[in-house]
């Protein structure tokens, strides 16, 4: 989960001003958690309470309105009631990294990020989405090897993970649909030799940075074990208390590190 929130910071800074380049600094002085870091922890929340993901959803907007929420979001959590509006987009893959180390098997795993995808994000693009980044992250943290969860997903989903980073750089484009950028962040962790360079593939690509670094960093922490410490501690020192405190419980009691 850790992974996935070191992406969202690192990647930050490159939302609106893209990179196509893996050269860069990972934490410049500008970076900053986003609304992928704050619903990642509010779904960790949620699930070591067993409590209403919506409910904790809102609660955690009104703490932190200004971490760049989408439009359809914003409305959602302002008003008073808790229909989901049918998104395709991103955010459900961004958020959904807790359920894939809080459930012990793929079954639980999907149904579990399409329950809690479902809040919001209803469309079958939006649970798909969500669905394939925690399976990864659960084949990832259970041993399967790359080649094995590329081809899991290639066959569940119908994913197009063919094309390289390479190929996917030169013309890829800003897009916050889950079937326009699951799979890029997927085929970025693929690609990577550790977790640093999966980072810089997902950022070199363009496009929604934070959301992309977000989904392959924590298909990545689960495939490559613990961070670098150095990235887990700049990381967790930029969230504020509350969050720092709501990832180490989180992680104490399903990712003994």
């Amino acid at each position: 989960m850790l992974g996935a929130i070191a992406g969202d910071i690192i990647g930050s800074v490159y939302e609106w001003n893209n990179i196509k380049s893996k050269e860069f600094d990972l934490f410049s002085p500008e970076v900053f958690f986003t609304d992928d870091s704050v619903l990642t922890i509010a779904l960790a929340e949620a699930i070591l309470h067993e409590d209403d993901y919506g409910q904790v959803m809102k609660r955690y907007y009104n703490r932190y309105p200004d971490a760049g929420y989408g439009g359809s979001f914003h409305e959602w959590a302002k008003g008073s009631g808790l229909e989901p509006y049918n998104s395709w987009g991103n955010g459900s893959a961004m958020r959904t990294s807790p359920v894939g180390y809080a459930f012990e098997s793929l079954e639980d795993v999907l149904s579990k990020a399409k329950y809690f995808a479902s809040f919001t994000h209803n469309h079958p693009e939006g649970i798909k989405g969500a669905q394939a980044t925690a399976a990864s992250i659960f084949l990832a943290r259970k041993g399967a090897s790359k080649e094995m969860i590329k081809l899991y997903i290639t066959q569940q989903f119908q994913y197009d993970l063919s094309r390289s980073i390479d190929e996917i750089r030169p013309d890829y484009k800003f897009d916050v649909s889950c079937q326009g950028s699951v799979p890029q962040a997927i085929t970025a962790f693929i690609e990577s030799e550790n977790y640093e360079d999966a980072i810089r593939n997902a950022i070199s690509i363009g496009g929604d940075s934070d959301t992309l670094a977000c989904i392959t960093g924590g298909i990545a922490e689960a495939f490559y074990g613990e961070l670098p410490k150095d990235i887990a501690e700049t990381a967790m020192n930029i969230l504020d208390e509350n969050l720092r405190e709501m990832v180490a419980r989180f992680y104490k009691k399903y990712i003994q590190v």
